[in-house]
């Protein structure tokens, strides 16, 4: 080192040196140049994305959806299941010896029943209860990612993915609804089952299961009232623009419901357009936008979120109802459901009655624009400010009146109070933590104590209040919104408290929390319609089953109906002993537990068991079943994944499963003058002994619960020997009928009632058998479309053995004959003894026609040409429908070719349809006729009905008691005069809906009152002559009238405003007469001028069609209901028409009389005929027989109107020019003789469509009667509103 110290100054120059020339060289910056074809942005991944416009509508769109929620778990039920065989869910409890039930705390009511037509049942929603979160095309909701990816944000961190899997098990479900009497299930539909995105592209397979959810519950005599949205948002709409907060989704939200409604609502008559709009506080404000999903319009939560959200809540309600009614003239009814308890103040400070208030106007008055003027409460509008939305003048017109009822789910009730610190510190401070409702309540009363029992701990707010109820019921009707016509309970339920964590079915069995809210409620409900007087016309229990609560999970419990059953207690079979009550209470505890949440038995049995006499030493076990049918359809990519799975599948249910597949109602083909018609039994079954089905099933006939399987068969009847019962003799009569034949139809209907298993009892126990083997061998060949086996069976080999005829080519995978043996080498000889009315050549017809479809609809056209010559031909049956056969050969696909036929193809009910109509050529002691007990008693009611003078109404008689209508019920007493005219009124008719009553007058007025007052709703004065006759257009928006001698016009008017539309004055002499066509686009208008005697007029007052003959001058003419047929009476002809080719079909002449009206019966056959002199004819439309005659009333000198009229048109009813009003049952009878109208004609009578107890009569006095029952008649005229006398 010491030698280097010399160079180190050498050193340091040399490196100042190189230093500086380095910096000199060195540029201060690089510069970087951009490559060709390459553009650049600056991105901030921590801004929320902007909303826009979506168009991707693809798979992989969806599967990116899917992606923000994660796998989802697969339930074990992943088909379609068929209903088991069930009787009710558990055995009653032992009342006597053990423990009573809860009973009613008002034992004042045992003798008040629940108002005619009161609508009650059990609800839920989509996402609460069907599971198959990801499956058949199905998008997911806003809370599929609020379950799966917000931590804690639902209590026990489960999910709605499998819970009830009542997307598939729906058939069971509807099944055992049934079984329990339960009449009407409300259920809400999953938007993004419909549209996957909330808008775009519709999901066929989720159309498909709603089509045929909505057909299960109409066979199972379930009537659906619908909710179209119950919190399951789309999750496309919130990533799209934000949902609810944003306007674009009210636009979205009317697109689905128009979609829903259209398709559903002739099966659906209640709609409820959103549940609970109310959520958009307590739920919608705490979803976590812009944090685990995205806010594009920046609403993040809290009051904004919650405001906005209600809003565009009401406004698409508003649109769908406004839509419903004006537009699409929808058949039911339409409202929202709203969330909102009973407020009672804690004291008598005005501070804490003004809290009461505030505590409704934040949460029904929110929502109560739809009965007021459609503006929000003022306390509302004060407080918010600019947080709440202002609704523009029109939007107010939009809401107010978007309401037919009103519904309220009023779970509980509170006491209001002063908030702390007062009302004015905390309206005026938006950081208050009671803003912006700034009123307290509790859960407790003034003393302290709680005002009922408690609910589940995780339901802090639920009490049972039930008295509550009552004074909610009131308060809303008489002092919150007067103006409802009536109100439903569409929700009330109880969470018993701690059920969810039960471990044993046993424990939860005893709900008797939930059993004493129920009964208690029901009671006053019952006290409310009695005592209080408030229209309550529905209520619904919450909910049919235990389902996914929201925030809550799957630990608490609401569930009414049996759902979830421990693996290891398999519920026994014993049926129950119900007892009848006259009114709906709360269900027995053990017939509506609420069970634990647990795996439930993978299957029911096929068979039932008879019950044993002790209870089992060892719960019964079963296993799965093999599935059959359709493969779930999924997007998840977590189908194999069995650990995920495997985890979910102790909260889903099973059961047998087979197929989904839609089913036409009426799936015969009727073609020319095949005249077969459905069986007028209540029941749906179409097989004699076997419920509906598109496939086979087996027959009791076979081998019946354990006796041998040979049996002797004399001429197709199947018996067993003698009769025993227990090992005893029994006589060989009953009651003077023949035991065989009582037993046998006993076995018949209780098969018919679903009750397999006590049909099989009585079978072992009687020694009787339904069928024998050959029957039921039959009935499975023509049900699995064997046909070979099904003409030598019911016909004999040696009469037809040629097999069958044309079979099935094998490339199909089968041949026709599924026996696989040779059909001509059999030996069976006799066949089944036919009736002796059958054609046996007509049954072979029908058997061969629906082998030829069946060939048709595989597109096997050589082997359908050849049944068709060789088959069918030689038959000789009518050549119309051979011809009818033939064109069928051009259709181009399977669709077409059902459209054509009217025909459901053979996997729908053709075959079973079949069946239904062999069976009837079949002797009946050998087959019994289908469903004979139904039957029977058909006969007997439809007796009652015959011989019952006063009977009106369309429900059908109780079997309990002998039927017998009184006469005090019967319209007799005239309960409204109305004196608005002031001369001689000579025509009056009901609106089609019977919402009003319109009358013409001599003094050139017609007069348009409302039904429910008869008040006046419009006086119109335009006619310069006096109006002959009016016409209600099918939409009863508008009428037609006619004017007499000098004006000689009809006038078309608008019945909402009373404004004349159009005049039609190109008549030289008087119009008579009009009707409109069933489309509303026309009216056909009968004059007295030979130049347009008889014409098709548009709106617009030009000729569509005019009718030519010789001297036409109408007196009257009518349209049938069904738009077929135009009658025309002339003086003393009749002249019928197609009204659809305007062809003449039929005329008939009639001597010495002069006609004077026609009036054409609700199934478009008859047609009811007034004349001079004083007669009245019924007749068929098409052949102009007379059908009966009416005699009594004096008809010499004027035009005097008669009609059909009462319940099902049971009755004919005429004015006379003795001043009477005659009425006769259909059969002729006279039942009375009314004094209507002194001092000259009864003109007209017209009774009311919807209310057969009503109707109106019109005469020369200037005065139009109502006539109703007498005590309806002397209440009226104790209460006058003004209207009347």
């Amino acid at each position: 080192m010491a030698q280097l110290l010399p160079l180190l100054p050498l050193l340091v120059s040399f490196l100042s040196v190189a230093t500086a020339q380095l910096s000199n060289s060195t540029p201060r910056s690089l510069t970087f140049a951009l490559p060709a074809g390459y553009s650049t942005a600056s991105f901030n991944a921590s801004t929320q994305p902007t909303a826009f416009t979506r168009t991707d509508f693809s798979e992989n769109a969806l599967n990116e959806l899917w992606n923000l929620v994660g796998p989802v778990a697969i339930g074990p039920v992943t088909m379609t299941a068929a209903p088991t065989p069930r009787a009710t869910p558990y055995a009653h409890p032992d009342t006597e010896r053990f423990h009573g039930l809860v009973g009613s705390s008002y034992p004042e009511l045992k003798d008040l029943k629940l108002p005619r037509g009161f609508k009650w049942g059990v609800s839920s929603s989509s996402y609460q209860i069907e599971g198959a979160a990801k499956d058949e095309g199905k998008g997911p909701s806003i809370w599929d990612l609020l379950s799966h990816r917000v931590p804690n944000f639902v209590m026990d961190n489960s999910t709605g993915d499998v819970v009830a899997s009542h997307y598939y098990l729906y058939k069971q479900d509807f099944a055992g609804l049934k079984t329990l009497g339960v009449p009407r299930f409300s259920p809400s539909i999953s938007w993004p089952r419909i549209f996957p995105f909330g808008h775009g592209t519709v999901n066929e397979e989720g159309v498909k299961h709603y089509d045929d959810v909505i057909f299960e519950m109409h066979i199972n005599g379930v009537h659906p009232s619908v909710t179209l949205f119950h919190w399951d948002t789309p999750l496309a709409l919130f990533q799209e623009y934000g949902a609810w907060t944003h306007r674009r989704i009210v636009d979205h939200f009317f697109n689905y419901a128009k979609f829903v409604i259209e398709r559903y609502d002739e099966y659906v008559d209640e709609w409820f357009t959103i549940n609970e709009p109310q959520y958009c506080n307590w739920q919608y404000s705490y979803y976590p936008a812009g944090e685990y999903y995205p806010a594009p319009n920046r609403v993040t939560g809290g009051t904004e979120a919650r405001f906005l959200c209600g809003h565009h809540t009401l406004l698409a309600h508003a649109k769908v109802a406004k839509w419903y009614h004006e537009e699409f003239k929808g058949k039911g009814r339409i409202t929202f459901k709203n969330s909102g308890n009973y407020y009672e103040a804690n004291s008598t400070k005005p501070e804490d009655e003004i809290a009461r208030q505030r505590n409704f106007d934040f949460a029904i008055g929110w929502f109560g624009g739809p009965w007021t003027d459609g503006d929000y409460p003022t306390s509302l509008k004060e407080t918010l400010g600019d947080l709440l939305p202002t609704l523009t003048q029109e939007e107010k017109d939009l809401i107010k009146g978007s309401c037919d009822f009103y519904a309220i789910d009023p779970y509980s009730s509170f006491t209001a109070f002063e908030v702390s610190g007062g009302l004015e510190a905390c309206v005026s401070n938006r950081s208050a933590p009671g803003f912006p409702d700034c009123a307290g309540s509790s859960s407790v009363a003034s003393s302290g104590f709680p005002l009922g029992p408690a609910a589940d701990p995780a339901m802090d707010w639920l009490y049972s209040a039930p008295t509550g109820l009552r004074r909610f019921l009131k308060h809303i009707t008489s002092e919150l919104f007067p103006s409802i016509p009536d109100i439903v309970v569409t929700e009330f339920g109880f969470a018993e408290p701690f059920e969810g964590q039960l471990a044993k079915l046993n424990a939860a069995l005893w709900d008797l929390r939930r059993a004493d809210y129920f009964q208690n409620y029901l009671d006053n409900i019952l006290m409310s319609i009695h005592y209080d007087k408030v229209n309550v016309s529905g209520a619904w229990g919450w909910a049919i089953f235990d389902n996914f609560e929201w925030g809550q999970g799957s630990q608490v419990r609401f569930g009414l109906h049996e759902s979830f059953v421990l693996a290891d207690e398999i519920p026994p079979t014993t049926p129950p002993s119900p007892a009848a009550s006259d009114r709906p209470s709360a269900p027995n505890p053990p017939a509506s537990p609420s069970p634990i949440f647990s795996a439930r038995s993978p299957s029911t049995p096929e068979t039932l068991p008879a019950a044993p006499a002790q209870p089992p030493t060892a719960p019964a076990t079963s296993s799965l079943p093999a599935t059959t049918g359709k493969r779930r359809h999924s997007l998840s990519a977590s189908e194999g994944l069995s650990d995920s799975s495997a985890s979910h599948v102790h909260r889903g249910r099973s059961s047998r499963h087979i197929s989904k597949r839609r089913r036409r109602a009426d799936g015969t083909m009727r073609l020319d003058s095949d005249a077969s018609k459905r069986s007028r039994s209540p029941s749906q079954s179409y097989t004699n002994g076997s419920t509906r089905s598109p496939g086979p099933r087996s027959s009791m006939g076979r081998v019946g619960n354990g006796d041998p399987a040979h049996k002797p068969e004399s001429n197709g009847s199947y018996t067993n020997g003698t009769s025993a019962t227990n090992g005893k003799l029994v006589p060989s009569t009953f009651f003077g009928h023949d035991r065989e034949e009582v037993t046998r139809i006993l076995i018949q209907s209780l098969t018919d009632l679903g009750y397999q298993g006590a049909a099989g009892a009585l079978c072992k126990e009687s020694g009787y058998q339904l069928e024998g083997p050959t029957v039921a061998s039959f009935r499975s060949a023509v049900l699995n479309g064997d046909w070979a086996e099904a003409e030598e069976l019911l016909f004999g080999s040696h009469s037809y053995d040629h097999g069958g005829g044309i079979g099935l080519d094998r490339a199909y995978g089968k041949s026709w004959n599924k026996s696989g043996r040779p059909v001509a080498n059999s030996q069976h000889s006799g066949g089944l003894t036919l009736a002796d009315s059958a054609n046996r050549d007509e049954m072979l017809f029908w058997m061969k026609q629906q082998k030829y479809l069946e060939l048709l609809e595989r597109r096997d056209l050589g082997n359908a040409l050849m049944v068709l010559r060789q088959e069918l031909t030689p038959l000789h049956q009518d050549v119309g429908r051979l011809h009818a056969l033939s064109s069928l050969m051009m259709c181009q696909h399977a669709e077409d070719l059902k459209c054509q036929a009217q025909w459901d193809g053979a996997a729908g009910e053709s075959r079973a349809q079949l069946l239904s109509e062999l069976s009837k050529s079949i002797s009946p002691s050998v087959m019994i006729p289908e469903h004979r007990l139904a039957v029977l008693l058909d006969e007997i009611k439809q007796s009652w009905i015959s011989n019952c003078l006063y009977h009106n109404t369309a429900a059908s008689p109780s079997l309990y008691v002998d039927h017998n209508c009184e006469r005090e019920d019967f319209p007799l007493r005239p309960a409204h005069e109305l004196q608005h005219h002031k001369d001689e009124v000579w025509y009056l008719k009901y609106s089609n809906d019977g919402t009003k009553l319109a009358s013409t007058s001599k003094d050139t007025t017609v007069v348009i009152y409302d039904t429910t007052t008869y008040r006046v709703l419009h006086v119109l004065e335009e006619h310069e002559a006096g109006v002959t006759h009016l016409a209600w257009s099918p939409d009863d928006t508008k009428i037609i009238t006619c004017s007499a001698q000098q004006e000689n016009s009809a006038r078309i008017w608008d019945v909402k405003s009373g404004m004349c539309i159009f005049c039609i004055s190109d008549f030289t002499y008087p119009c008579t007469t009009a009707a409109w066509a069933p489309s509303g686009k026309h009216v056909v208008i009968g004059s007295q001028d030979t130049k347009y005697g008889c014409c098709v007029w548009d709106l617009d007052g030009h000729v569509v069609h005019s009718f030519h003959e010789d001297n036409l001058r109408v007196n009257d003419l009518a349209v049938s209901p069904d738009g077929s047929r135009l009658v025309v009476l002339l003086e003393n002809r009749i002249l019928v028409y197609d009204f659809i080719s305007y062809e003449k079909l039929c005329e008939w002449h009639l001597e010495d009389v002069k006609l004077t009206s026609v009036t054409i019966s609700q199934d478009s056959v008859h047609m009811l005929v007034s004349m001079n002199k004083d007669k009245i004819k019924l007749m068929e439309i098409d052949t102009g027989e007379v059908i009966q005659r009416f005699q009594g009333q004096v008809q010499k000198q004027y035009i005097i109107r008669s009609s059909f009229g009462g319940a099902d048109e049971s009755f004919v009813v005429s004015g006379s020019e003795d001043s009477r009003i005659y009425i006769w049952r259909i059969n002729g009878i006279l039942v009375e003789a009314l004094d209507g109208h002194p001092d000259g004609c009864v003109n007209s009578v017209a009774w009311h469509p919807t209310d057969p107890r009503v109707f109106a009569s019109a005469g020369d006095d200037k005065r139009v009667r109502i006539w109703k029952p007498i005590a309806a008649a002397h209440a009226a005229a104790s209460s006058s509103n003004g209207y009347g006398r």
